[in-house]
């Protein structure tokens, strides 16, 4: 990650030498005496504060007033990532981290083992998860953004999805995928699901379909039912989980949510070759993958219960990829699986591996304005921005200066975004509904955003931590860091 705007920050450390040459008239002078040390670490912002943040920095990292953070002093440089209202500071000669509080430096938490990944727990808050080897032996913790350790573990079939504990079936394979699964919570006494996934059974031909009596009776409308039903008795893979929901995917194209709270009872399932374009074309052989988890208020949500309409609609973001056609994405509600909208993509977006738990990297959401910057692999289009509400694609960066930039982070209603240029590129900042520039030439560059609207900006050697220029109501909703972004 770099340390600003025009790169990484250099000390000088060399020493200047200067030389006096004689008047013509009037004797020789002395020579200037060179500078006897680097000159000092700033410790006041000049110029312009990026958009969205307090005028005035909270703080500054580099110098005595951070004791006992020598990790700030690394010869070669440091990185930083949000986690949560935290900022996680490592080293970049060796494996050491800290954890400190953004709002007033506290140190949370300090290890010294690699950084394995970034991702989320159960209400969507931001983990880390931190692996030690001995020998053959792994022990992988997770951290979460107070530096508090959620779980520890070293069996290589357990793994940390989303706040649960998945133990996976002895010998297990993406090519053999099949077994008896464990779900629990990493604290005692918490909820606990045990099931197996089964291979599907071979489809009926048309002489065995005669042979069996045809066609059910009822109505149309229970047979379908009755059919999702049996297509998703045979389980799947855990792949995401959010609050009381996992979801499964069988491998073949079909997602499944299951309701943890009630011994793992079908809530919904859906198959990408369901979920239909505006024209009513569909994927052939489509494979979901987890964009992520977004709140949308109830008073937007179509079709929205008029009960309780202050409570935000949780949902779930699907994107559904087949080979050598353009992606979809379909929003679904968390908890009944109604399909609030989809739209096609520019582009193919390759799926990925079958089982993948990671979402979809370097999407960027933006809760200020419920705007979400979505990643394309098409090479026309590189970012599309949707309006979750209305599940419509507000612009696209489709010129060549446009796909340049990356998107990093949002704050306040705008996208922070570093451009690939020749010159080393540069930081700026557009609006996130409309695409305008704000800003390309910031004395600053932010590198760090937390959750709570804390920024790491560098300028000239130092590190300030800004406060946001809106605090965030308490009651906010945790959303999507960018690494998992990516």
């Amino acid at each position: 990650m770099r340390s600003g705007r025009q790169g990484s920050v250099r000390l000088a450390t060399g020493v200047i030498l200067l030389s006096a040459l004689a008047a013509c008239t009037g004797g020789g002078a002395e020579p200037e005496a060179p500078p006897s040390s680097p000159r000092p670490t700033p410790t006041v912002y000049e110029g312009e504060v990026p958009p969205g943040l307090a005028e005035t920095p909270l703080r500054y990292l580099h110098g005595p007033e951070e004791p006992g953070q020598d990790i700030l002093d690394d010869p070669w440089g440091v990185r930083v990532h949000a986690v949560g209202d935290a900022f996680l500071i490592s080293s970049n000669s060796e494996e050491r981290h800290l954890l400190q509080d953004a709002a007033d430096g506290s140190v949370l938490w300090r290890g010294q083992s690699g950084i394995e990944r970034f991702t989320q727990d159960r209400t969507g808050a931001d983990v880390f998860e931190v692996g030690a080897r001995d020998g053959d032996r792994v022990t992988r913790t997770v951290v979460d953004a107070t530096g508090e350790s959620v779980w520890t573990g070293s069996d290589p079939r357990e793994s940390y999805l989303n706040g649960l504990v998945v133990r996976a079936p002895a010998e297990w394979a993406p090519s053999d995928p099949y077994g008896e699964f464990v779900l629990r919570e990493p604290g005692e006494g918490g909820v606990e699901w045990s099931y197996e996934f089964t291979a599907p059974e071979p489809e009926k031909t048309e002489d065995e379909d005669e042979q069996t009596g045809g066609e059910p009776d009822g109505d149309e409308e229970d047979e379908e039912g009755e059919e999702r039903t049996e297509e998703a008795a045979h389980m799947g893979v855990p792949v995401a989980a959010r609050d009381d929901v996992v979801l499964l995917h069988d491998g073949a194209g079909l997602l499944q949510a299951r309701d943890l709270a009630d011994g793992g009872a079908l809530l919904w399932s859906v198959s990408g070759d369901s979920v239909e374009f505006d024209d009513g074309q569909t994927l052939s052989t489509p494979r979901p993958r987890l964009v992520g988890f977004y709140p949308l208020p109830a008073e937007e949500a179509p079709d929205a219960p008029e009960e309780e309409p202050d409570e935000p609609r949780r949902t779930v973001l699907v994107r559904w990829s087949s080979p050598e056609e353009s992606s979809l994405l379909s929003l679904h509600d968390l908890r009944d699986g109604e399909m609030l909208w989809s739209l096609r993509e520019p582009g193919s977006n390759p799926p990925g591996d079958v089982f993948d738990t990671t979402p979809v990297t370097g999407v960027v959401w933006d809760p200020a304005t419920r705007v979400l910057l979505v990643p394309q692999a098409d090479v026309a289009t590189s970012v599309i921005a949707v309006d979750l509400a209305a599940g419509e694609t507000l612009w696209a960066f489709e010129d060549a200066e446009e796909r340049s930039v990356s998107p990093r982070f949002a704050l306040a209603g705008h996208v922070y975004g570093d451009t690939r240029a020749d010159d080393g590129g540069s930081q700026v900042v557009i609006e996130t509904e409309t695409k305008d520039l704000v800003a390309d030439d910031l004395p600053g560059y932010v590198e760090a955003v937390t959750a709570d609207g804390h920024a790491l900006v560098v300028q000239d050697r130092q590190r300030f931590v800004f406060a946001p220029e809106t605090p965030p109501e308490a009651t906010a909703t945790p959303s999507l860091s960018p690494t998992e972004r990516g």
